[in-house]
């Protein structure tokens, strides 16, 4: 039985389900009219919540305790996005995000609360679909299997009574923006401006603009997803995992879109060469710096230690929930 399958359908599933993307009717005069009412229905509660807590109640620094209690923490992706390209269709995206090389602020000595973090992501999104509406992928992609690395950041600002953040790719130049309420689900809203001397066939439609939503999953709803246990998503299990999508994606970059690749692959080999001095990582085998095709089991040996993929219909079902 395929526990990864259910758990990631049921997160993905009330995700999508709360985020219904259309394409833009109104110019239509078959297309009902959107009123005042319809949108004030949507908002929880109509009183402002008291500092610390949300409209649900609850506190605002739930997903933050737990990033500090765990030293990492997983949300699922979802989000639609517009590329400049003239007559491209909207792109719905899903995806899996691990963050963990946390640092916090001082909250014991001062009232800044805020972190940074290293992640890694897998995407869910069809390549061909993407490339169609003008994108231009930097970064290595591959379907339910972490290959990208990025950086995350947020502060709690007490005037919004939320932690404002954003992440980005390592090797690309979008980022996104969040706002946690300490809520299962936040808003988020990306873009990605034009790509000036980007080498990449693409890069003279790869700016977008996006919107969507993250959902804060357990670490053990992971480990169902990857019908593996948790001792798999640990802090120190993260650190191996970032530094081969590290490595792969860099090498990518530094192939394909880099007018100076050489000084990007002497740093590539240095971090490889502390890596080797130290012991505590080791670079991904040869054949691990190719393209993934996403059906590999996950690998468990001492030497690799890598995460690999989800199996493909896993793949296909959660795409077939978002309607991608």
């Amino acid at each position: 039985m395929f526990y990864s399958l259910s758990t990631l359908l049921h997160v993905l599933a009330a995700s999508a389900a709360s985020i219904p993307f259309v394409a833009a009717q109104a110019s239509e005069t078959s297309a009902a009219p959107v009123t005042t009412d319809q949108l004030y229905a949507k908002i929880s509660s109509t009183a402002a919540p008291a500092p610390g807590f949300n409209v649900d109640g609850t506190s605002v620094f739930t997903n933050y305790v737990n990033a500090v209690n765990d030293g990492q923490f997983f949300f699922t992706r979802d989000a639609s996005s517009v590329y400049e390209k003239p007559g491209s269709e909207p792109i719905r995206g899903a995806g899996l995000t691990w963050c963990s090389d946390l640092t916090f602020s001082d909250f014991s000595n001062s009232s800044l609360m805020g972190y940074a973090a290293r992640c890694v992501g897998m995407s869910l999104a069809r390549y061909e679909d993407t490339m169609a509406a003008g994108a231009q992928f930097v970064h290595v992609l591959s379907e339910a299997k972490f290959t990208q690395t990025l950086g995350i950041s947020a502060v709690f600002v007490e005037q919004l009574n939320i932690f404002e953040g954003q992440y980005h790719p390592n090797t690309d130049d979008f980022a996104l923006r969040y706002f946690d309420d300490g809520r299962k689900t936040a808003p988020k809203i990306g873009w990605e401006g034009h790509d000036e001397g980007d080498m990449h066939p693409n890069a003279a439609t790869s700016s977008w603009s996006g919107f969507g939503e993250m959902t804060w999953v357990s670490v053990e709803e992971v480990a169902q997803l990857f019908n593996t246990s948790t001792d798999e998503f640990t802090p120190d299990k993260f650190k191996q995992v970032y530094f081969d999508a590290w490595i792969k994606s860099h090498e990518k970059e530094a192939a394909e879109n880099n007018p100076n690749p050489q000084a990007e692959l002497e740093i590539i080999e240095e971090v490889k060469g502390e890596a080797d001095s130290t012991g505590e990582t080791t670079a991904p085998a040869e054949s691990d710096t190719e393209e993934d095709s996403g059906t590999d089991p996950i690998d468990d040996s001492a030497s690799g230690r890598k995460l690999a993929s989800v199996v493909a219909r896993f793949v296909s079902a959660a795409l077939r929930v978002f309607g991608i």
